[in-house]
């Protein structure tokens, strides 16, 4: 088994950044709402301080009503290749490589469909070797950032001396779908905008982070907690009041199969990197992995600056704790991730 290490890692968001409150008055302002919607939105979006600020990929506020299907899948278009390719190019700079350095990319996505995969439009940006290798991932909602490290990871096992570049980027507001429900009201305050990318690399040198080992559980029986199903001709996201729950216990089931595999407790692992779906998703999985408080200071973190990305959150969280938290040379973390499918699934950390 040949060693992958991430060498590097960078994040990118559409320019527009609106506050909680920003979004609020523009929702209430622009859409015919029941005073019970009203209700409900100034609780979630204004009295919850779990989030903050969110990011959109829209050049004005007033773009979320042109929410056509077309209209839609075409702003997906248009904010998704440059975050993409932002982050990118950070990432690429960070680890001393250029473009032409790329052997492979990997990009997951669950918030636009495009054919070709987003993988064409990158690779031309970049721009990077026709004999690239592409993997576009589709379709694992907030879960996917995981697997494409794993897809990135086992394409290094086979290649020696490669490099992958591997981003996840969501357009989460591509998805937008007005509904007086409760799941779409809460989806509408909750979900924002983001791309990150990671280097990793299979040559020799010192540094970056072990991918140690991974795990993954897919749970069609809760599949209707957690999904998109068209509606009207566009996407609508379907959320379960039972998220919270069934993601902890499917989190915290791969995470224990994960470490049992590789003989350690959860005393051995120094960082918990976990997915910030939302303010009750991270109280329930530390609840559910017993964790102290501090221990998702960065997810929380995250959460508040820029909401649920959705796949790209739990990347965010890996550059926080880079960034502000110090993990040692020897620390050991967990990433875990869940989302549609229900899938879940967990990466074990070795920082060098």
């Amino acid at each position: 088994m040949k060693d992958v290490r991430i060498v590097s890692l960078a994040t990118a968001n559409p320019p527009l950044r609106v506050s909680q409150e920003e979004s609020y008055q523009a929702y209430v302002e622009m859409l015919p709402l029941s005073d019970r919607a009203k209700s409900l939105l100034q609780r979630i979006f204004v009295q919850n301080n779990s989030i903050g600020y969110r990011h959109f990929g829209m050049d004005a506020l007033t773009d979320i009503l042109h929410n056509s299907q077309d209209e839609l899948i075409a702003r997906y278009r248009k904010f998704a290749v440059p975050v993409s390719v932002e982050a990118a190019r950070q990432a690429l700079d960070r680890a001393g490589l250029a473009p032409a350095d790329v052997d492979a990319v990997v990009i997951n996505s669950c918030t636009g469909y495009l054919c070709p995969g987003l993988t064409s439009y990158v690779a031309e940006a970049l721009p990077l070797r026709p004999d690239v290798w592409p993997f576009d991932l589709q379709g694992m909602g907030c879960g996917g950032a995981v697997p494409n490290l794993e897809t990135a990871h086992n394409y290094l096992q086979a290649h020696p001396d490669h490099n992958v570049l591997a981003i996840a980027v969501e357009i989460c507001s591509a998805t937008i779908y007005f509904d007086e429900a409760p799941d779409i009201l809460v989806s509408n305050a909750l979900f924002g905008d983001g791309a990150a990318a990671a280097v990793l690399t299979n040559r020799a040198g010192e540094g970056g982070i072990r991918l140690a080992g991974f795990a993954a559980g897919l749970y069609p029986q809760d599949r209707q907690h957690l999904y998109y199903r068209t509606e009207n001709s566009k996407l609508r996201n379907v959320l379960s009041v039972d998220v919270p729950a069934v993601g902890a216990r499917r989190g915290k089931e791969v995470i224990d199969r994960l470490l049992a595999e590789k003989g350690l407790g959860y005393g051995e692992i120094d960082h918990w990197l976990m997915h910030p779906g939302g303010q009750k998703v991270l109280d329930a999985l530390e609840d559910g992995l017993s964790l102290p408080a501090e221990a998702l200071t960065p997810s929380r973190n995250v959460l508040y600056r820029y909401g649920n990305m959705s796949s790209v959150s739990v990347l965010f969280v890996l550059d926080e704790l880079l960034r502000n938290h110090a993990p040692r040379p020897g620390d050991r973390g967990v990433v875990c991730s869940f989302g549609a499918g229900f899938g879940a699934y967990a990466t074990l950390l070795e920082f060098l």
